[in-house]
């Protein structure tokens, strides 16, 4: 009956550790889910920023070929 209770104990002993294991692996993949979300946040900001960067980059395009044309219509 000694040997049958150690060989519980141990048993529950593992079944404990491997637990303890598992909730430390779902703890550490959460995190990494959460830095994922994280990163995909960020470049859906850069990619705004970047198509708003492109469009100021336009307009001013725009404007110095219109000011081109303005100061050429000066020129005698």
């Amino acid at each position: 009956q000694t040997t049958i209770a150690s060989a519980v104990e141990e048993q529950t002993a593992t079944t404990q550790e491997m637990s303890r294991s598992v909730a430390e692996a779902a703890m550490g993949s959460s995190e990494i889910a959460a830095n994922i979300t994280g990163v995909a946040q960020a470049a859906q900001q850069t990619t705004a920023h970047v198509a708003d960067s492109r469009h100021a980059g336009e307009l001013a395009t725009a404007t110095a070929h219109r000011l081109d044309e303005l100061v050429r219509s000066f020129v005698v």
